[in-house]
């Protein structure tokens, strides 16, 4: 069987990794929204996929669009496009906006052959080859057309998850070093300090974390980020970008608390208010700097995986009170 001190360690680190991980999270979620990272990030990826010459004309119009332009706040463009709107809309605007689209496959592409500025484009001799390989089939003309955008969407949604992944591996790095949250020396800590290593298992043990999860996302909001990423159906609903700003900063104040609550060996400065450095040496400095990165690396692997393991944890050291799991599991 382990040793118990050994399971109360790796619970309490897990712990602290789960709570540094969604602070990252919160912050990444704060810059995302600040910086319209997710509408950007769309944009981007129907700019490559109807590719029509100079000006992004058809992007441009797609956007114009009712069934599109109504899907986000005024002078903002949405960050998800469901793909029924978006294949109506592009429909509409390839056989001339007439506001009804031709009810045959063979009248359709007529339709669209006829608007030459789009029809001899990239995205133009895509959109006939998929509706002719429908042959008479107007719904399976559909179907290949929002097949097209949703495999398109995956790779959106890869482009944005190597940013947030970029995004919060700066992050982590940045809170682990300003805040001195260094694995080798709280680690250390715990094995002496047997108190604070049943505290924080305790807290371990009690703390409901799961309604602080980050929900799972695919398509271009897949995140996760840890990120990380939400499904179409729930970004349907869309939210004033303030009151999100204002939810994340709120978590991530929370998650401030909370990890300062856990009275760890964090920060540059002792008790007695000397500096933490004050007479390292070079050995001193590299296992410092080894801490802190062993730390920021393991935010980085995000939430979930820490909150999972965690429970796992829980499960072999067979005492305490088993986290909830989160709606994500």
């Amino acid at each position: 069987m382990l040793n118990s001190s050994i399971l109360d360690i790796a619970m309490g680190m897990v712990f602290l990794f789960v709570l540094i991980s969604l602070l990252c999270s919160a912050i990444n979620e704060m810059v995302a929204q600040f910086l319209c990272m997710r509408a950007k990030n769309l944009e981007a990826g129907l700019a490559n996929l109807l590719q029509s010459g100079a000006g992004k004309k058809l992007v441009n119009d797609l956007y114009s669009h009712p069934l599109i332009n109504g899907l986000s706040k005024a002078r903002h463009k949405p960050s998800y496009i469901p793909p029924k709107n978006f294949t109506l809309a592009l429909m509409d605007i390839m056989s001339g906006n007439m506001g009804k689209i031709p009810a045959d496959n063979k009248s359709l592409i007529e339709a669209i052959e006829k608007q030459s500025q789009f029809a001899r484009t990239e995205a133009g001799k895509s959109i006939i080859l998929l509706l002719h390989e429908a042959g008479d089939n107007a719904e399976k003309a559909r179907r290949n057309l929002e097949g097209w955008y949703n495999d398109a969407m995956d790779r959106v949604g890869g482009w944005y998850k190597q940013k947030t992944q970029i995004i919060i591996f700066v992050t982590a790095l940045m809170i682990c070093t300003v805040l001195n949250i260094d694995a080798i020396k709280i680690s250390q800590t715990l094995w002496a300090d047997i108190p604070l290593r049943q505290a924080l298992v305790v807290a371990a043990s009690s703390s409901d974390i799961a309604h602080l999860m980050p929900q799972e996302s695919t398509g271009q909001e897949s995140a996760v980020v840890g990120d990380a990423v939400v499904s179409p159906s729930e970004q349907a609903a869309i939210k004033a970008a303030t009151e999100d700003m204002a939810q994340s900063a709120k978590s991530a104040g929370a998650l401030i608390e909370q990890i300062n609550a856990l009275h760890l060996p964090i920060g540059w400065k002792l008790p007695d208010d000397k500096w933490v450095f004050a007479g390292f040496d070079v050995m001193d400095w590299f296992v410092k700097i080894m801490g802190i990165l062993i730390t920021t690396l393991a935010a980085s692997l995000g939430a979930p995986f820490w909150f999972q393991l965690l429970n796992k944890v829980v499960d072999l050291r067979m005492t305490g009170k088993r986290p909830v799991k989160s709606n994500s599991q």
